[in-house]
């Protein structure tokens, strides 16, 4: 077996076999995009609701509101275009190839053969872990995090010099994930800091200019376009509010603010937790890279708050892989223990993405059942009437709803109850009185209230839908009522 797998690993066809090993996984566990599933997504349906925007010739951010990078949702209109949830499903299978391609090349820095191959199945087996339902910010931003990890790894284990063009690359890579979200890039900041203190501290002045400009103009290569596409398309207030969605609105993962379940929670620390410990325990074997590692970690930590969902774990897989490789293998009795805590851990994350593929097998997806009722109501909404439904507070899950219908929320901004509190952004972009929707769907009890009278007095609630898409015996999901309101005095 060990000699096949050394085969596999040194044939030519390898690439290729990893090619079919990525495409066959985002089929399977791709719930937003894989024909296997009914399910639209939650963030997901909102970066498909983004790109009909803009394949409208809307301006997002200003006619529609998200608060992610914009290339994100160019990706998913360029995706639209060219043929719908297939067409993202393959551009996610290439994405994924080209992320295990890297992955392989820093894990054979380390290690070769069959060891090799096994600990890229255990990077396959982490990503399933923090998988909740594809098409993620996250997933898109993996290629764009282990390229500079590869580089920087390559420099600190086999003296490769940085050159002018690496840093240009990894600026380009930083580039790519501010304008898909920027907190993503936390992964190799680490290293990039350490890189740059470094130059600082044994003076290489020269160095430090040089590398910094070539970074600078990796970042400036991706920002220049997407600075000048909303300035062209709404002059200094479309920049604004792409400025706002884009990055300020990060602001708002910091601070305590704890939304999982407690079992959620409890996972996610574990696995940041035992991580931790064991890059420390690494620190006099691998001296040059454990301390950018736990850099890292810490700045994820900072960056990302006490948001406990599992997907934002997806990013820091390169670094828990890293980890694992570079054990110090003095601690073994350690590691044993530690990594038994990983493993009975990621199983409560395993749960999600194998329950959700069994419910699918066994024909127990709700989400068929909550798409044919919703279909029911539209068919009552008058067809001219279809294009002011204002997804008023059930955001993602409204959005997919709409999608499924080939519709578009009609509200500017999707997450304004959630949006972070700067003077004269918060209130400016959710007026009822000036959008006027002829319809609106409705979630009590999630409502502005300055809001709650004007909704009294112009609408009539017309139709109920019960959604429901709680499965593996109500782990997961949610129950809503949802109301459709319309108004009286259009």
């Amino acid at each position: 077996m060990k000699a096949r797998l050394s085969n596999l690993v040194a044939s030519r066809w390898y690439y290729g076999f990893l090619a079919i090993l990525s495409f066959v996984f985002v089929l399977l566990f791709s719930r937003a995009t894989s024909p296997l599933y009914a399910y639209i997504g939650a963030d997901a349906a909102i970066f498909k609701q983004m790109g009909m925007a803009i394949l409208q010739c809307k301006t997002i951010y200003l006619d529609y509101f998200d608060n992610k990078g914009c290339l994100l949702y160019f990706l998913h209109a360029f995706c639209l275009w060219l043929g719908g949830d297939f067409v993202i499903l393959v551009f996610q299978a290439i994405s994924l190839t080209i992320t295990v391609i890297l992955l392989d090349k820093i894990i054979s820095l380390f290690k070769d053969g069959t060891s090799r191959f096994c600990l890229l199945l255990v990077a396959f087996i982490l990503l399933l872990c923090f998988y909740e339902g594809g098409d993620l910010s996250e997933e898109w931003s993996l290629p764009f995090i282990c390229y500079p990890l590869y580089k920087f790894l390559r420099f600190y284990k086999e003296d490769k010099l940085l050159v002018v063009k690496d840093l240009y690359f990894i600026g380009l890579c930083f580039g790519v994930i501010a304008f898909l979200r920027i907190n993503n890039a936390v992964p190799f900041c680490g290293f990039l800091l350490c890189l740059f203190i470094e130059y600082l501290l044994t003076k290489q002045w020269k160095q430090f200019f040089i590398n910094a400009l070539s970074f600078t103009g990796g970042v400036l290569t991706i920002a220049i376009p997407c600075f000048l596409y909303f300035y062209l398309k709404a002059g200094t207030e479309g920049v604004y509010w792409m400025v706002y969605g884009t990055f300020l609105y990060g602001f708002d993962y910091l601070g305590v603010n704890l939304k999982a379940s407690p079992i959620w929670v409890i996972c996610y620390c574990v696995i940041l937790l035992v991580f931790f410990v064991v890059q420390l325990l690494s620190r006099k074997s691998q001296k040059d890279i454990w301390l950018p590692i736990v850099l890292a970690y810490l700045l994820f930590l900072l960056t990302f708050g006490t948001n406990c969902f599992g997907h934002y774990l997806q990013v820091m897989m390169p670094l828990f892989l890293i980890t694992i490789i570079t054990l110090d293998a003095r601690y073994v009795i350690v590691k044993k223990v530690l990594f038994s805590l990983v493993i009975l851990t990621a199983l409560v994350f395993l749960i999600r993405p194998l329950g959700y593929l069994a419910c699918e097998i066994l024909g127990k997806d709700k989400y068929s059942d909550n798409y044919s009722k919703f279909h029911d109501i539209i068919e009552q909404i008058p067809e001219q009437e279809r294009d002011s439904i204002y997804n008023y507070n059930f955001d993602g899950y409204g959005c997919g709803l709409l999608l499924h219908e080939g519709l578009i929320q009609s509200n500017k901004v999707l997450c304004s109850i959630l949006s972070f509190n700067l003077e004269g952004l918060k209130n400016d972009k959710l007026p009822l009185e000036e959008e006027k929707p002829l319809w609106i769907m409705l979630v009590r009890g999630y409502y502005n209230y300055a809001d709650i009278q004007y909704i009294r007095d112009h609408y009539n609630e017309k139709h109920v839908l019960h959604y429901d898409n709680t499965q593996i015996n109500g782990l997961f999901g949610m129950k809503e009522d949802i109301y459709f309101l319309r108004r009286t005095n259009p």
